[in-house]
């Protein structure tokens, strides 16, 4: 019988198969794609600590949030656009446009990214800030469960045990804040702000189930929505409706110090363009699951944080319900 062609033949040392170019590269981009999930983790753990330092309203800190956060946004779309329109000069074919579903959607998806704005930011002001990121982060186990109840996709063990694990924990935080455990002097005011902090994660996967549509190619979609042009239209609608919201509701629009104004600049540029924008870089990758698993780093950054600038201490009842709510969460993500 012949060899096989030389091609297929792998270099080896001894038996084993040497590293090719290709896979030493492979490797390298897969760290590099850690280290940045890691740096996007800590980058979104400075947001509760510095909406605790903007002056002004819940609904407008998400607005200038998302108003600094544009810039970035816009240069992301337009080298998408760019990209899409060289290729189309090499292959001669024609540049094909979003359609009108793909750009609804988005829009879309930054009406529930405004509305977990506007509900986390008034939570937070209301509790502490180790509830609101704990409970916070209860969004993904959210969006497995609106699978099962509106997408009838059947339940796995994991999911359930993750639902018993992050509910107990939800319940041990806020039963916390019940029995006076929280930083607001009145228990029924901080019980107010977790909840509102559990109705920001419900808002919050809305957008996460609604950005996976748009960024899938559906029927009668051409071509998949690129993550900048998502992020642009949901950035523009989010600011839309938070300025709506804060004028509605008669905020303090504008920040009163440079130190409000500095916390704004940083929550666009640096929890929101930096750190979603390292995430997005690390999506194409890592697992999502691994990425999931890594961005609840910022769950740690932004309580010690806040228990330096703020002497915001959680309690050990809040620890342990954190560490269930933990638990449950990275049950749920996929691997």
């Amino acid at each position: 019988m012949s060899p096989p062609p030389a091609a297929t033949i792998e270099p080896s040392l001894g038996g084993l198969p040497l590293a090719t170019p290709s896979m030493l590269r492979e490797t390298q981009l897969r760290r590099q794609a850690f280290f940045a999930v890691v740096m996007a983790a800590i980058c979104i753990g400075f947001s509760a600590p510095l909406v605790r330092l903007a002056d002004a309203g819940p609904a407008a800190i998400g607005f200038w949030r998302l108003f600094f956060a544009l810039g970035p946004a816009i240069v992301w779309a337009y080298a998408e656009h760019r990209a899409r329109v060289r290729l189309a000069r090499l292959t001669g074919a024609t540049a094909l446009r979003p359609s009108a579903r793909q750009i609804l959607l988005a829009m879309l998806a930054g009406v529930f990214f405004g509305a977990d704005l506007i509900v986390f930011h008034k939570g937070l002001a209301l509790t502490s800030t180790a509830n609101a990121l704990l409970l916070g982060n209860l969004a993904v186990v959210f969006v497995f469960v609106f699978g099962w109840l509106i997408l009838r996709e059947r339940p796995t063990r994991g999911l359930l045990i993750a639902l018993v694990l992050a509910l107990t924990g939800t319940f041990i935080i806020i039963g916390s804040s019940a029995l006076g455990g929280g930083h607001a002097g009145s228990r029924a005011v901080s019980v107010a702000g977790d909840l509102l902090c559990v109705g920001a994660a419900l808002a919050y996967a809305g957008y996460m189930l609604v950005t996976r549509a748009v960024r899938r190619a559906g029927r009668g979609d051409a071509v998949p929505l690129g993550g900048g042009m998502v992020s642009l239209v949901a950035s523009a609608t989010g600011a839309v409706v938070c300025l709506a919201w804060a004028v509605a509701s008669g905020e303090v629009l504008v920040p009163q110090s440079l130190q409000g104004l500095l916390a704004v600049i940083g929550l666009g540029l640096i929890a929101h363009a930096t750190g979603q924008g390292l995430a997005t870089f690390a999506l194409g990758r890592l697992p999502a699951g691994v990425i999931s698993v890594v961005l609840l780093l910022q769950i740690v950054v932004g309580t010690a944080l806040a228990a330096l600038l703020f002497g915001e201490v959680p309690s050990l009842i809040v620890l342990a319900g954190g560490l269930l709510v933990v638990a449950g969460v990275t049950t749920a993500r996929p691997n």
